[in-house]
């Protein structure tokens, strides 16, 4: 059961924004991080930023899980190439066990024309006592008339330390951005591995979102379902996710943002869902954004078990 609310723990209260996979990231906050190295390489921002984040599950049968954040990140660029990088150190305590996990995440863009580029991006995410997982990522986009095209291909590693495993990742979508909004939808394929000591199941993901500025108010939304196998002996697998957000100017420079987030998972029959509710108090002016958020589980069931969950996050960007 240990297991199954430490799954939970990534179903929500991230309080993070969510971001683009195929399109860059147009929010008016400037900071929020691209999904993809397919989104890095039409990417033209340059910020750094920083955030302390943290959340507590509380499942009615006891034993809280606590998880921390600090998360160092930032992106540059230039006419020919674009770079998205992020430093994070966290750790999550189950009161039995104290977890510390540093991750590193670089993301460049080449631009060979105005309307093709190339991408490759390396994530490793490192786990005590000595578990590693990587992603290596190759990516390609192609922009016409402001209908941007892009695809990659991923290696996934894990490695716990005792056996290993990997598994191949294709990405494939499309999107705009014009006109103060911005779309994209696409695919996600992870391919089945069985040869290796960890095996990885087929499963496709579909996804799609939005974002729009309406005078004063922006909205974003997502979505997108993933089904397949539970192991590659079998089971099912699935999970739906949604979220919506509105970010309302109060004044030139300050703006509140509420928003609602949904997830189902079902785990070859035993399922996890949770609804939050979250709102982020935002300020900016003069090249800086500063954001105070807060996150709660209105609804989390884990199996058979209801849980809590909140979280709160402190973040502060400097846009160049």
């Amino acid at each position: 059961m240990k297991n199954i609310f430490m799954a939970a723990t990534l179903v929500g209260l991230t309080t993070t924004a969510f971001a683009n996979t195929i399109v860059p990231e147009t929010s008016r906050d400037g900071k929020t991080k691209n999904n993809s190295t397919i989104a890095v390489t039409q990417e033209m921002r340059t910020f750094v930023a920083a955030e302390y984040n943290s959340s507590n599950l509380e499942p009615d049968s006891g034993g809280d899980i606590d998880t921390t954040n600090f998360d160092f990140y930032g992106a540059w660029s230039n006419k020919m190439m674009s770079i998205e990088a992020d430093l994070n150190f966290g750790n999550v305590d189950t009161g039995a066990t104290d977890t510390d996990s540093n991750t590193y995440d670089i993301k460049a863009g080449f631009r060979l024309s105005d309307q093709f580029a190339l991408g490759i991006g390396y994530q490793m995410v490192d786990t005590d006592p000595d578990s590693e997982d990587t992603v290596i990522e190759i990516a390609a986009s192609f922009n016409m008339n402001d209908l941007i095209i892009g695809g990659s291909f991923s290696l996934v590693d894990e490695d716990n330390g005792t056996v290993d495993g990997s598994h191949n990742r294709i990405i494939l979508g499309v999107g705009s951005n014009k006109d103060n909004m911005s779309w994209e939808a696409g695919l996600q394929f992870d391919l089945e591995e069985k040869d290796d000591a960890i095996k990885s199941p087929s499963r496709t993901k579909i996804f799609a979102g939005m974002t729009t500025v309406l005078d004063s108010t922006e909205l974003d939304g997502d979505i997108d379902y993933t089904t397949g196998d539970f192991t590659t002996a079998g089971g099912d697998y699935s999970m739906f996710h949604l979220n919506f957000d509105a970010e309302f100017m109060l004044h030139k420079m300050f703006f509140i943002a509420p928003g609602i987030e949904y997830t189902l998972i079902d785990n070859d029959g035993t399922d996890t869902k949770q609804l939050d509710l979250s709102a982020d108090f935002r300020y900016r002016m003069n090249g800086i954004d500063a954001t105070f958020g807060v996150d709660y589980a209105v609804i989390g069931e884990a199996g058979s078990v209801d849980y809590d969950e909140m979280a709160w996050k402190v973040n502060v960007a400097y846009l160049f």
